[in-house]
This record gives structure tokens, sequence and C-alpha cells, in this order.
């Protein structure tokens, strides 16, 4: 009898390889197959490692300060991070996604899950190595693939495709056209009983010595603990991590958009800073930028937290990170409130004793600027709310125009003294004063 039944779901994870790297890379050719880092906000610590640099052993995280001399030893290519540039990859990258299935999870700025049931094709790896020559040829950036039922599973093959050269970057463990059932079956087990528990999506790297005491060594022998167990030992997220790695979809993908509930701006500073002053202008600065951010997604927020740190690796035993919620008398995404509010808390924070070197403000409860409702305890009538926002929407449209924030608050630093690397490539995909220029002979 005919059925109406849908085809089991196919998930394919495409992970960009490298991804800050790949994207300096794009604009030096040079540069591919040499040691290359990109550095944190001020230069703090190493954010992304080419495959060269992880061969030295030099760890994700590291201080710069602490690797400088082996950096400069090794002659490694240096970038400031320059997360416009990446940001604006990552969105070229996604289109093309979104051209080859019509279901997309933008799951980090660089992976996608796709969900490719739906689109007949009778041999995933071939389909896969086509999907990464045309991002490869589109945008020079190379992706690993992984395909198979479940999510967690696709991001085992990912990584495993990632790290066999000899597989070209795919790696699929579903069943088509050219490999059976039987056959998916025996790469599903030899993936998983090659797979460290503390690789597993779901895992990690703090529950895998627990479970590794209790005699489960690798991700096979999870897959085969039983549904009781796994949920007393791992609770209900871990048992649809066990299902899914036995090949049983517990995860859909997530393609209607999720407005996000917080949202952070945060930095480490260019130098220690001692005084009130100083850390006024940087939290000014963050409060700010977190208000343009909550304008152009039509969001509000009904209260802030700010914190300030010392230096952990500096420090030790003297390392000091405070922080203060500062709630609103009603919700608001107007920058002078929420600087008043900022730093307020601040001022109940600082303590001239101590040097800090990191700070920032997390904005919580966003909720839609249409849902906005007046308070009668707010002093502003609606009204004057209505010449703010004219009059902020103005602003946020001459520094979209320049590409930067050059309408600021006179608490804020001016942009000369704000220093957020030493070592940044160029704007060359947002700013026409940066394009690439070829010259034709």
């Amino acid at each position: 009898m005919p059925t109406n039944a849908s085809p089991a779901p196919v998930f394919a994870l495409v992970d960009c390889d490298n991804f800050f790297v790949s994207c300096e890379r794009v604009f030096r050719p040079d540069l591919w197959g040499k040691p290359t880092v990109v550095l944190s906000n001020n230069d703090g610590c190493i954010v992304a490692r080419s495959n060269e640099v992880k061969a030295m052993g030099i760890p994700m995280g590291v201080p710069y300060f602490k690797v400088k001399d082996e950096l400069t030893r090794h002659k490694v290519a240096l970038f400031s991070g320059n997360f416009s540039l990446y940001g604006d990859f990552s969105q070229r990258v996604v289109g093309l996604l979104e051209a080859a299935s019509p279901r997309v999870e933008v799951y980090s700025v660089d992976e996608s899950f796709l969900e490719i049931s739906s689109l007949h094709i009778q041999d995933y790896t071939a389909w896969a190595l086509e999907l990464r020559q045309k991002v490869w040829r589109w945008l020079g950036i190379p992706v690993s693939i992984g395909i198979a039922p479940t999510k967690t599973l696709a991001k085992a093959a990912a990584e495993h495709a990632k790290h066999t050269p000899e597989l070209g970057g795919v790696f699929s463990v579903a069943a088509d056209d050219r490999r059976s059932a039987a056959a998916a079956e025996e790469r599903r087990v030899s993936l998983l009983q090659h797979l460290p528990l503390k690789d597993v999506w779901g895992v990690g790297w703090r529950t895998a010595p627990q479970l590794q005491n209790r005699g489960v060594k690798t991700a096979y022998d999870l897959s085969l603990t039983s549904d009781v167990w796994a949920k007393q030992q791992l609770t209900i997220r871990g048992l649809n991590t066990v299902r899914e790695l036995r090949g049983e979809s517990c995860l859909p993908i997530e393609d209607t958009y999720q407005p996000q509930q917080t949202m952070a701006v945060t930095r480490t500073f260019a130098k220690r800073l001692y005084s009130q002053h100083q850390l006024e202008a940087q939290i000014a600065s963050f409060t700010a930028r977190a208000a343009q951010k909550l304008r152009k997604h039509n969001q509000i927020t009904s209260g802030l937290v700010v914190f300030i740190a010392g230096d952990r690796h500096r420090d030790g035993e003297k390392y000091r990170r405070v922080s203060a919620f500062v709630p609103l008398l009603q919700p608001s995404n107007d920058t002078a409130v929420l600087l008043r509010a900022a730093l307020h808390g601040l001022s109940e924070l600082y303590d001239p004793d101590f040097a800090y070197r990191r700070g920032g403000v997390v904005m919580l409860d966003l909720t839609s600027e249409e849902a906005q409702q007046l308070s009668w305890l707010a002093p502003e009538k609606p009204a004057d709310l209505d010449r703010r926002k004219a009059l902020l929407k103005t602003v946020d449209s001459i520094n979209a125009k320049y590409r930067t924030r050059l309408v600021r608050h006179g608490v804020e630093p001016p942009v000369s003294s704000i220093r957020h690397g030493t070592h940044h490539s160029r704007a060359y995909t947002t700013r026409w004063p940066e394009l690439q220029v070829v010259k034709a002979l």
C-alpha cells in the first residue's frame, strides 16, 4: 500500500576548517601552508590556529604573551581578530548552503546543519564533495562535511573527515543508492569505536572522565549503554546523545529564528586599568555597542549586568572578578538609559586597590521592541520616547554609513584611543576604501 510517511532524516554538518585563519588566507594566499594564528580582542589570547600551529603544540586560548617568543621564533603570521570580515564570510557560506538545501540551521559562525533527506540524493559523498568544491571555488574557504542519520553522528563524521586527509574532506555514514544500510552501519560502528568520549557532541571533557571511570571508554561503548543507565547518569540530554549515537534522530533541525534572550559585549582591555575614569570610558563603549545591537534587532532589555575583572594569568590568588545587576524602570534600548544604568553598576564595583584587565556588559530578558509597554514609574513621556527613538535612528544610520561609531556619547573614549589589536588585516569585504585592488595590464 502507498504511504505518505516522511523519509528518515539525513543531516549534513558543514564545518569551516580553521575558519578565522582561512578567512585571512583568502586575501593572503602566500600564507597557505604556513603557520598562522588569529588573536582575540586587544591581542589577548589565541582564538584560531592553522594546522601548522596545532602541530607545534600551541593550545587554543593560551595568552599571547606566554607564547609570543615561540611564535616569533617560528615566524608565525599574526592577525588581530577581524570579526567583521569573519562575520561577512560566514553569511556568504550560509548563503551557499541555503541554496543547496531548503532547511539549514546555523549552529555557529563556522558550522551549519543541513537536513537533506528531501533532496533525493543518490550518492551523499559525491553530493558533499561537489558542495565542498563549490564553497572553495566561490569563497576560498575549505570545509569538512559529515553526513549521517543524526546530528550528533554528522558532527562526528565531519570531525573525522577533517582529520583524515585521504577522505577529501567528506565522510558519510548514511545509507544511499551507493552504500547499503549494512555498509553504512559498519561505518557508523567504526567511526564511534575510534571517537574519544571527550570529542562526542554533548559529552565534553568534564563528563568524559566520569564515564571512563564507569567503564565507558569510547563513543561506541556509550552507544551500547541502556536508556535507563544513560538517563540516570547523564539526564535526558545525555540520553538523547546516546540515542543519536545509535542512529536514532532526537535533535531536529532548528530552522526557525529564535530571538536571543541575552546579549553580551565583553573585551580584554589593551592594558591594565587602575582609574575609575578609564573603566567608565571602556564600560560606556561596550554599553553603547550593545545598545546599537539591540536597536538593530528591534529588541529591548529590562536590565543589565556589568562586570570587571583582573588578569587571571597574572594575578594568581589576588584575581578579582565582580559584577552587579542593574534593573531598568522600563525596558529600553536607548543608549543614554543603558549608560546611566551601567555606570551606576560600575560605581558599586570599583575598588582603587585593584588593577582591571577585562570588563563587559550583559543585556538580560530581551524582548521585542514592538511589545514594549510604558510604565507609570518611568520619567519619560511617550512623545519624549518618540523623539529619542528618531534621534537614535539617525545616529545609527550615520554610523552605519561610515562603518564606524562616528557619533558617540561624551563619556565614551575617542576612537583614536581605542586599541583593538596591532595586527589587523583590512576590511576587504565591508569597506570600500579597503577593497582589494586588482590591476590588469
